[in-house]
C-alpha cells in the first residue's frame, strides 16, 4: 500500500532537512531546500508536477533530491483517489 499524499510530504520534509545539514557549507543547496520545504506546506496535487520538476532541477547541485521523488505507484493511487490532503 502506497503512502498517502501527506505522509510522503512529511517524509520529504524530513529528507529535505536532512540534505540541508548534509550540504550546510553549499549555500545553494540550503537554499534549494529551503524552497522546497516552503513549497511542500501548501502543496496541493494539481501542483505536484511543478514540484517534482523543481527536485530535478535542484539534484544538479545534489543528486540526492531525486531521492525524494514519490513512486510512479504512489502518484497514481493518489490521483486515482482523488487525495489532495
Amino acid at each position: 500500500m502506497a503512502r498517502s499524499f501527506s505522509a510522503w510530504k512529511a517524509w520529504a520534509v524530513v529528507k529535505l532537512l536532512a540534505l540541508k545539514v548534509k550540504y550546510r557549507d553549499d549555500k545553494r543547496v540550503a537554499q534549494a531546500v529551503d524552497i522546497l520545504v516552503n513549497r511542500l506546506e501548501r502543496l496541493r496535487l494539481d501542483s505536484l508536477a511543478s514540484f517534482l520538476a523543481d527536485l530535478h532541477r535542484a539534484s544538479v547541485d545534489a543528486p540526492e533530491f531525486l531521492t525524494i521523488l514519490p513512486s510512479e505507484e504512489e502518484v497514481e493511487e493518489w490521483f486515482r483517489r482523488g487525495e489532495d490532503e
